[in-house]
């Protein structure tokens, strides 16, 4: 492996860190390739300008986040899918970061209203049976004072609506967008007074009728009103 890269001066602080923002950023550019073996400690240590412990603990964080691998008497290979693994790990920091929480909020009301745009125009009287089972589920749930099934019965609804569209890329994004969102809506749920709740499950049932009419245009514009609404009550 070549060494035209120019290596950027390492804070004292974090050190293990910087070195493994910078080995991301040299995968990420292509100078350190998907397969290929890395250098040894003592010459990253050298040109890091840092002791071999430092490079021990930022190679080991990139093994644990599948970013690395070791192989037995051949030494640390860049792992085959390892820009994969740093995509993943960058949406997962942040899904966790206050700061990009309105940015995910917003991504899932561009999904969500389109999918039921979509939606609307193919579903079926079994999509419908379900989708009104699960509503009515929802508020009496809520009634009874369930909020933990009432909520995972909202979370069902909204979910299955994405799920019509038979799109698994679609769906697998869906599932990575609410995963931190959930947690949440749920301290808001907790939070809010009945009839407020109430409201918001009313919604579903006009977004089962929008579908049920193939109302395409009513169905996205109900979903973008509904998780709006959520938004600015977070």
């Amino acid at each position: 492996m070549g060494n035209e890269f120019m290596i950027t001066p390492i804070q004292k602080n974090k050190v293990y860190e910087d070195i493994s923002t910078q080995i991301k950023k040299q995968i990420e550019d292509g100078t350190w390739k998907e397969g290929e073996r890395i250098q040894g400690e003592i010459e990253l240590a050298k040109e890091f300008q840092v002791g071999r412990s430092s490079i021990r603990e930022a190679i080991k964080s990139l093994q644990v986040l599948g970013i690395l691998e070791a192989r037995t008497g051949q030494g640390t290979y860049i792992a085959p899918n390892a820009l994969q693994r740093i995509n993943d790990n960058r949406l997962m920091e942040m899904m966790s970061n206050e700061h990009y929480y309105d940015e995910i909020l917003q991504c899932r009301l561009i999904l969500e209203s389109q999918a039921a745009y979509l939606a609307a125009k193919q579903c079926t009287e079994e999509d419908i049976a379900y989708l009104q089972k699960n509503y009515e589920e929802m508020v009496e749930d809520t009634l009874q004072g369930r909020d933990e099934e009432s909520e995972k019965k909202g979370h069902e609804f909204h979910a299955y609506i994405v799920k019509m569209l038979h799109n698994d890329v679609l769906m697998a994004l869906y599932n990575s967008l609410v995963q931190m969102v959930l947690e949440e809506r749920e301290e808001f749920e907790k939070d809010s007074e009945l009839e407020e709740v109430l409201s918001y499950h009313r919604e579903h049932g006009e977004v089962i009728q929008a579908l049920k009419d193939h109302d395409a245009e009513r169905a996205r514009k109900i979903v973008e009103y509904h998780l709006t609404r959520k938004m600015r009550n977070k």
